[in-house]
């Protein structure tokens, strides 16, 4: 049942993230990420971000967030792109 459920979901995220214009797939994983995401850049404590992802453990989360600390990636791919776009006007 979690699996056609979960298909159902992806589905209709995939087809809203289209309507949105969105250029990744929109996805429970996405959907996911980019709260825990936000969540983090807002400060918001460890314990409600855990909470809201559903983990048993804080350890759990730090794990997680930790794989999304991707500041310094997107700080150079934006310094990448703007280097692309300024070569090919």
């Amino acid at each position: 049942q979690y699996k056609n459920a979960s298909a159902r979901i992806n589905k209709h995220l995939r087809k809203i993230g289209e309507m949105a214009g969105l250029s990744t797939p929109l996805t429970m994983y996405v959907s996911r990420h980019s709260w825990a995401s936000a969540a983090k850049e807002k400060k918001i404590p460890l314990s409600i971000i855990s909470e809201g992802l559903g983990h048993d453990s804080e350890l759990t989360t730090r794990i997680y967030l930790a794989s999304l600390d991707t500041a310094e990636i997107d700080r150079a791919n934006s310094l990448i792109l703007r280097a692309l776009q300024k070569d090919n006007p």
